[in-house]
């Protein structure tokens, strides 16, 4: 052995022992992405626009309609959040009984299923068997869905945690396209255009099946910008989901 190990070991062992316990070593929180690039003409762009794993040390687990698989509701079953991308065609995740399951397993635990901006199917807001999961754990998405451009007000802090912690984006502005007129009672408006409070921007229906929360945006800066206030709330978001914001 040479002098420089000689020297390694005897500085290792004056160190006082620690066993390890359980939770020294947490395994990295999971989030499953669900991107298939709905946009018309397709784009190259993938949301979310930064990743999560660098400033949230998370694993992301993405899939597409081509590489949908067992793993799927494996990765969902470790996660606490399913973000479904901007843009993005839902409509394969809903139409599969397995997938369904484990995104009802995921909200009874206190998951959130996130619905990202212009999310929806070709045509329509979303698919019949969209509709149909959604109804079936106690969610009418909103309606009356209309479209332009616009300024975003995020609610005040008190009116949901996801607004105040660990970051305050109460009454805080952003951009969005479109926004919808109704909304069922229950159903907490986040966000609304700047001018007119009729119009929701960002809509979360939370408890739902005990514990869980869905979302629905039309702020298109959240999961785009990596930085400022849409950054905030997809702090507070991850926060919520798992726990630490509730």
């Amino acid at each position: 052995m040479t002098r420089t190990a000689i020297l390694f070991v005897a500085l290792v062992l004056s160190f006082p022992r620690r066993d390890i316990q359980a939770g020294d070593l947490l395994p990295l929180k999971h989030v499953v992405v669900f991107n298939n690039n709905g946009r018309v003409p397709p784009a190259t762009r993938v949301y979310p626009m930064f990743r999560l794993s660098e400033p949230f040390a998370m694993v992301e687990d993405f899939y597409t309609p081509a590489t949908l698989d067992a793993t799927l509701t494996d990765n969902l079953a470790r996660s606490r959040m399913l973000y479904i991308g901007q843009y993005c065609n839902e409509a394969p995740l809903f139409a599969d009984a397995d997938v369904c399951r484990a995104i009802r397993d995921l909200l009874q635990r206190g998951g959130v299923v996130f619905f990202g901006y212009n999310t929806g199917s070709h045509g329509i807001r979303f698919a019949p068997d969209t509709v149909k999961f959604l109804k079936s754990v106690g969610v009418t998405p909103p309606g009356a869905f209309q479209t332009g451009y616009g300024k975003t007000k995020f609610a005040p802090a008190n009116v949901h945690v996801i607004l105040s912690r660990p970051t305050s984006v109460g009454g805080k502005e952003t951009g969005h396209y479109g926004w919808w007129e109704k909304w069922p009672p229950g159903q907490i408006v986040l966000a609304h255009d700047a001018r007119d409070k009729g119009k929701a921007t960002l809509v979360l229906q939370d408890k739902v099946l005990g514990k869980g929360a869905v979302m629905f945006n039309q702020a298109y800066g959240i999961f785009r910008s990596s930085d400022g206030v849409c950054f905030d709330v997809v702090r507070n978001l991850i926060a919520y989901a798992y726990g630490e914001g509730r």
